[in-house]
């Protein structure tokens, strides 16, 4: 899969364009601005959709069912706020939103999910054709996490900067996860499941319904299981995928 530089620039701008655009402080009601939020990643999907049909790039490919089995153990990760609960005492959960705003976020994440997917894994890793996987993996994990910077446009305390900043780190283990699973299966509808699956147990059903950890608590939970999926994704190519490094381009 070829792309030029200035296709991936394109790309890229636009994704900061979707990613950055100030929405959340807009003074309207919160129903509204995840509405706004939606129509922006359809339209930026939408373009992405298109680039893949006129350079025919299938993105329901799928190659190796037992290589996709080999990084499951992720799914642990979907948990991983249960245990913030545990450290910031919470001992009671329940609904404290409506079945609306509920709908809505889940749809927000799951675009962020597959719009992520086709930018960080589609295009930029398959673009890295000149190194190695390994390489192509850490580039684009590092890639990937720097991008979540762009959330500091809706900060406004130093508490919001320090988790931003954590979310930077704990996305480039997440990146590198989703970057093994991608050079090893071939299957970008497995990695927009995987992250849409994280996104939607820490931070859709733990985060707005119940009792709300803390921010710090929130991401240094999640910074501990990033770093350990990545070191467990880097165990399994050592033992298991090195033998047979190869990868399936378009």
């Amino acid at each position: 899969m070829k792309f030029r530089f200035s296709d991936l620039l394109i790309f890229g701008l636009l994704f900061i364009f979707v990613a950055a655009f100030p929405v959340d402080l807009f003074p309207i009601d919160e129903k509204y601005r995840l509405i706004i939020h939606i129509s922006l990643r359809v339209l930026i999907l939408g373009y992405y959709i298109y680039i893949c049909y006129i350079n025919r790039i299938n993105i329901f490919k799928f190659y190796n069912l037992r290589r996709l089995l080999l990084f499951f153990p992720f799914l642990l990760a979907c948990f991983s706020n249960l245990i913030a609960y545990g450290l910031d005492g919470c001992n009671s959960v329940g609904i404290t939103m409506g079945g609306d705003l509920l709908t809505l976020y889940i749809v927000n994440h799951f675009l962020i999910a597959v719009v992520e997917e086709f930018l960080f894994r589609l295009f930029i890793q398959s673009a890295l054709v000149k190194v190695g996987s390994i390489k192509r993996i850490i580039y684009g994990a590092a890639i990937f996490a720097l991008f979540h910077l762009l959330n500091m446009v809706n900060i406004s305390s130093v508490d919001g900067l320090i988790t931003v900043l954590l979310q930077v780190v704990y996305s480039f283990g997440l990146g590198i996860l989703l970057g093994f699973v991608y050079e090893y299966t071939y299957s970008l509808p497995a990695c927009i499941f995987l992250h849409f699956t994280f996104n939607f147990f820490n931070t859709v059903l733990f985060k707005y319904m119940g009792c709300v950890t803390s921010n710090f608590a929130f991401y240094m939970t999640a910074v501990v299981i990033a770093v350990v999926l990545a070191a467990y994704t880097f165990l399994v190519y050592w033992f298991v995928l090195r033998r047979n490094d190869r990868y399936f381009r378009e």
